[in-house]
């Protein structure tokens, strides 16, 4: 019996192809980390390992961005015709499937602040609808073929995504009774020089935003710490490890019990903003519509009783 030839080197890993092809069809990291809802990091990483793959680069940089060499622009152009034909049967069998669970993505602070405590409502007003959380980070990578709608932190442009805002964002210091006394705020941020301030490693830009808006950008803080998740930064707040910047909106429950506090006055509001976005191929799927609108409605009437 004749065993079948197989090739020598497998096929090159699919997610690198995507990314490379977005990439190429953009000449632009960034742009591509937009559209599959990735980081620019994970574009790199991406095209690096298809080039590892290849021994061959796949990008010139130049002066004015990146370009494609010969062999490159024709992989490109072949991998733009096989990922559309893909797209056009993916969306085909999507507009005639009828799942029973809608895959929700959203980040772990709000998943843990906000969703979660809310689904209860959301199962009694809709029992037929199942709901598959997916939480994480912008910088985990993931299919998103796979989600039906996803949280989304920005100003609400977003390629080949349909978007609702849910907040804007208002950021304000917050910490636990443990280490601050609630009956003698407001506080004066000079308090912070014999406290630790709580970081999230990819928003390194919150705590200067706010104390320059503070008139306190000079500071120095007792210590500095680090998280890769916002979630264990706000538990450790809870905890009375240090302050950390928080969306109200996450802590309700937290501010009204006591559990934390907001010890100063000064909020920063930013141009940014948390949305529900739903990918174009869901829009003809109602159960996408039914979450979208409860959740939008919930909330702000949420926000509209805090």
């Amino acid at each position: 019996m004749n065993k079948p030839v197989r090739p020598t080197r497998g096929l090159p890993p699919l997610n690198p192809l995507r990314a490379f092809e977005a990439a190429a069809r953009h000449k632009s990291f960034t742009q591509a980390a937009d559209e599959l809802c990735v980081t620019q990091g994970a574009i790199s990483r991406s095209v690096r390992t298809l080039e590892d793959f290849f021994g061959v680069p796949l990008f010139e940089r130049t002066g004015n961005g990146l370009a494609l060499t010969d062999k490159s622009e024709k992989l490109a152009a072949s991998l733009t015709e096989v990922f559309g034909h893909l797209n056009e049967a993916t969306s085909e069998f999507l507009g005639s499937k009828t799942s029973p669970i809608l895959t929700v993505w959203c980040y772990t602070s709000f998943a843990l602040g906000y969703l979660i405590p809310h689904l209860p409502d959301f199962k009694l007003h809709f029992p037929h609808i199942k709901v598959r959380l997916a939480s994480g980070t912008d910088s985990m990578e993931f299919s998103h073929d796979q989600i039906d709608l996803r949280i989304r932190y920005g100003r609400g442009h977003w390629k080949g995504y349909d978007s609702t805002l849910l907040f804007k964002e208002e950021l304000r210091p917050v910490c636990s009774p443990k280490l601050l006394d609630p009956k003698k705020r407001p506080y004066s941020p000079d308090v912070l020089r014999a406290l630790t301030l709580l970081h999230q490693d990819l928003r390194r830009n919150d705590w200067p935003e706010w104390l320059e808006l503070a008139g306190a950008s000079n500071l120095r803080p007792h210590d500095n710490l680090m998280f890769d998740e916002l979630s264990v930064a706000y538990q450790a707040a809870i905890s009375g490890l240090g302050v950390v910047i928080a969306q109200r909106a996450y802590f309700r429950h937290e501010l009204e019990t006591g559990a934390l506090f907001e010890p100063f006055e000064p909020v920063l509001h930013r141009d940014f903003g948390y949305y529900v976005t739903i990918p174009n191929d869901r829009r003809v799927n109602n159960q996408v519509h039914q979450f979208r609108d409860w959740l939008v409605n919930t909330l702000l009437q949420s926000l509209s009783t805090a």
